[in-house]
């Protein structure tokens, strides 16, 4: 794999003021303030995991997640990250890749949709796709398609790993800064517990990126804004 990999670009100037600017649908946000109420329900060893990422992206702009593919989890950790990031008035952002372009799960979009966020889909799209914002006063789309993609030196990221044990990440265990493992979805699809594995990890995604994002803030409001890798 190649020291440079496909990170945005286009989207690193789009660091637009947060906090009261963005309205979140009520519904999301009511999500966002019941996941928050549940920090105490992280593990001990997940919360040292979330630490390490924390201190790392206090003094980078940004984030990008990755795994074999980038359909589910990954898309879901991009979504709740950004979300966080707006949620808590942090100028950061995230992506996430994956060896291949493809679809993005429907399940997916369904979760995210019953969390209060709001979509379009894009017709005559290939491979399909969507918009998927906070609030339809503020349609900015948090999955960015990969034609908006360009090359950024990953020394300028965090690249977190979220591949479960088995799993092969897309990119080299050198390129990697952190390891936040998500068990895969895809073996309850098509049966009757695939809503409800969905809705458990949508759960505990948007709990810890919610998580790290306040620790994120905490590290830097003690810090005075760390020098910045930008």
């Amino acid at each position: 794999m190649k020291k440079i990999i496909l990170l945005i670009i286009v989207m690193l100037s789009i660091q637009l003021s947060y906090g009261q600017q963005i309205r979140f649908n009520d519904e999301l946000d009511q999500f966002c303030k019941s996941s928050i109420k549940e920090f105490s329900s992280i593990s001990t060893e997940r919360k040292a995991l979330l630490e390490d990422v924390a201190k790392q992206l206090s003094r980078k702009h940004h984030i990008l997640f990755t795994c074999q593919t980038n359909s589910r989890r990954t898309l879901l950790l991009q979504v709740w990250a950004q979300t966080a990031f707006y949620y808590y008035n942090i100028n950061r952002s995230s992506f996430s890749i994956g060896d291949s372009i493809s679809n993005i799960y429907q399940g997916v979009v369904d979760i995210l949709k019953e969390s209060g966020f709001s979509y379009i889909e894009l017709v005559n799209d290939a491979p399909k796709g969507y918009i998927i914002s906070i609030s339809k006063k503020y349609p900015k789309n948090i999955i960015v398609p990969k034609i908006d993609l360009g090359a950024v030196d990953t020394s300028k990221v965090i690249v977190v790993n979220i591949c479960d044990n088995g799993e092969r990440s897309v990119l080299t265990a050198k390129t990697i800064h952190s390891n936040l493992p998500y068990k895969s979805p895809m073996s309850f699809e098509k049966t009757p517990d695939e809503k409800q594995k969905y809705f458990v990890l949508n759960k505990q995604i948007s709990i810890e990126m919610l998580y790290l994002a306040e620790r994120v803030k905490e590290i830097l409001s003690k810090t005075e804004e760390l020098p910045i890798t930008k």
